[in-house]
């Protein structure tokens, strides 16, 4: 999660899909939070998370999804926030979240990861645990959209210069936290094929992917809803 309320933006922060190169690229026009002294004592213990701050000292985590945020910030901040994410292919995201895991010994899940013996079990035990979909970060209780513009990692180079030219930043795009794997396709039997597009059939069907990649027809990432950059400064608003 990356919030500005001076360049109004919040960058819903999809595990896996170019999240370290967001931070690094645009973080530095973000909220200092950590500066606030109630967040310094919760730092303390081990909390690092505070919905209840004031509105500019409000801390959410990494991975908060469009609908949390909507739940902590009043109505108007909200809406006048220009929301992006962006989104992978579902079976090139599970090779590589099952890579950084495995070579991440502080993720939770690591060990493991570690025991299992092949890509293949460790996909069939997400599956089984109901890995979040990349849909519910986006969307509400009825699958309606709460965010403004969904990039694809495959084309990420031409959706971030459409973000930083909305948000009114120049930056360059680094390539950060690369997992290091091969080509994921080389990780599926035609039975795990089946299994993952079944349980991210919604995502798949809604972002436009099949297993070869982004199909051909696939809705290109477009801002739906541009707020007015004349608008009142969202702190005001509040």
């Amino acid at each position: 999660m990356l919030l500005s309320y001076s360049h109004r933006f919040a960058f819903i922060h999809i595990p896996k899909t170019a999240g370290c190169s967001m931070s690094e690229a645009i973080g530095r026009h973000t909220e200092p939070v950590t500066g606030y002294w109630a967040n310094r004592l919760l730092d303390r213990v081990g909390i690092h998370v505070n919905h209840y701050a004031p509105l500019r000292w409000k801390r959410f985590r990494t991975h908060t999804s469009a609908a949390i945020l909507k739940r902590h910030l009043p109505a108007a901040v909200f809406d006048d926030l220009f929301k992006f994410s962006f989104v992978r292919n579902p079976w090139d995201l599970l090779v590589s979240y099952f890579h950084f895991v495995r070579k991440s010994p502080g993720h939770h899940r690591s060990r493991r990861a570690n025991r299992l013996r092949s890509f293949e079990e460790y996909a069939l035990y997400e599956l089984r645990r109901n890995k979040i979909s990349q849909t519910g970060m986006l969307t509400d209780r009825r699958g309606r959209l709460l965010v403004d513009f969904v990039g694809h990692t495959e084309t990420i180079e031409r959706d971030f210069a459409t973000i930083c030219d909305r948000i009114g930043v120049e930056a360059d795009l680094p390539h950060v936290n690369r997992s290091g794997h091969g080509d994921y396709r080389d990780f599926y039997t035609d039975r795990l094929i089946d299994r993952v597009g079944d349980h991210f059939a919604e995502d798949i069907e809604r972002f436009g992917y099949t297993f070869e990649g982004l199909a051909s027809d696939a809705p290109a990432a477009t801002i739906a809803r541009l707020p007015s950059l004349a608008a009142a400064p969202l702190l005001r608003a509040a």
